[in-house]
């Protein structure tokens, strides 16, 4: 027997992402019309939510409408984004941590939050500041935004407030984890490069994304390199930048590893490796090729892969706001982590065979 309207199941977000074969994110960016999404797909998306009689959430609406006299509208909720680097505002923030904040803010805003940027530096808040802002401020949710070794931390009354971190794992507290999965993509590429006939291959990376990691960048590659080329030979150290270096500082380094180790492919996490290696005198991919680990959108000529830090913001929020819903404080016994699937990027910096 059919369901009557009153007794129906409410269609939802992902009940559309599911009839159009995206992901709901996708759907909700769709439907605020964001321009991110093809106008086409915009279309055909709003087409489908009509046709299944999808209606936007009412209780997450209900945040920013007026209460019932009509004479005070509700105060939307705060979370804060916190980075330990010192930025003007969001608009100046490195393309990776501009990308985590723009998924948290748009996800802030579909679940009735308003996303606030706070920048802990010498120069504005330290721990002590901070705290005294988020009382004053009644915000309990802190998403600490990929925290930079070397630079200022945190150290605060945890047990006040709903905490998840992107990245950021040298660091106290032992709290929920949003990354990318740096040590399958590091050996994914490993493995890409090694099928296309590379043999000496090395890894160069910074010592603050080793530390922020917990080293599992150097983890996939040592584990990488021992099962597929065993042997002294290819016993090849990683490369890794000190904290802060110059450009030139790290042309160097580049240049004499390279030469020292005799390699034929180059695995980094920076984001421009191919303009390095050609700084230090390197022809890519004549003299030698080259992978990125977390490849931009405007670099589409380099091979390696794409993480998804837009996804990273999104399900960083999310999990904070559950916290919040649900009254969960403090650091958990048992802390879980999430890991966003990066995308493999095909581009001309590595082509088969060598």
């Amino acid at each position: 027997m059919p369901l009557t309207q009153a007794h129906a199941k409410r269609v939802t977000i992902k009940d559309v992402a599911r009839e159009a074969g995206v992901h709901f994110t996708t759907v909700s960016l769709a439907l605020r019309d964001h321009g991110s999404i093809p106008e086409r797909t915009r279309a055909r998306i709003r087409t489908i939510a009509e046709n299944l009689g999808y209606q936007k959430n009412a209780v997450f609406s209900a945040l920013t409408q007026f209460h019932v006299n009509g004479s005070t509208a509700a105060a939307t909720p705060r979370i804060a984004f916190v980075a330990n680097r010192t930025f003007n505002d969001a608009t100046s923030f490195h393309p990776h941590l501009r990308s985590f904040y723009d998924g948290a803010r748009h996800q802030a805003g579909v679940l009735g939050y308003e996303l606030e940027t706070i920048i802990v530096a010498q120069d504005r808040h330290d721990s002590r500041s901070l705290e005294r802002y988020l009382r004053s401020h009644n915000i309990s949710g802190i998403l600490i935004a990929s925290f930079e070794p070397g630079y200022d931390t945190l150290s605060l009354n945890w047990d006040d407030y709903a905490i998840v971190k992107i990245d950021s794992m040298h660091m106290s507290p032992e709290a929920v984890i949003v990354a990318n999965d740096h040590r399958q993509d590091i050996r994914t590429t490993y493995r890409q490069l090694a099928r296309r006939g590379y043999r000496r291959i090395g890894l160069a990376v910074g010592r603050a994304d080793e530390e922020s990691t917990q080293h599992r960048f150097s983890a996939g590659y040592l584990i990488e390199r021992g099962e597929m080329m065993p042997g002294d030979e290819h016993n090849i150290p990683p490369l890794l930048f000190p904290f802060n270096p110059t450009r030139e500082q790290a042309v160097s380094l580049l240049r004499s590893w390279v030469k020292h180790h005799q390699l034929d492919a180059v695995i980094s996490h920076h984001s421009h490796i191919d303009e390095l290696l050609h700084e230090a005198g390197l022809r890519v991919p004549r003299d030698i090729a080259c992978a990125c680990l977390c490849i931009r959108d405007d670099n589409t000529h380099l091979t390696g892969v794409r993480p998804n830090n837009y996804m990273i913001g999104v399900k960083a929020v999310s999990q904070l706001a559950t916290q919040i819903r649900i009254g969960e404080r403090g650091i958990p016994e048992f802390s879980p982590q999430t890991y966003v699937r990066s995308e493999w990027q095909e581009g001309n910096s590595a082509p088969g065979g060598n």
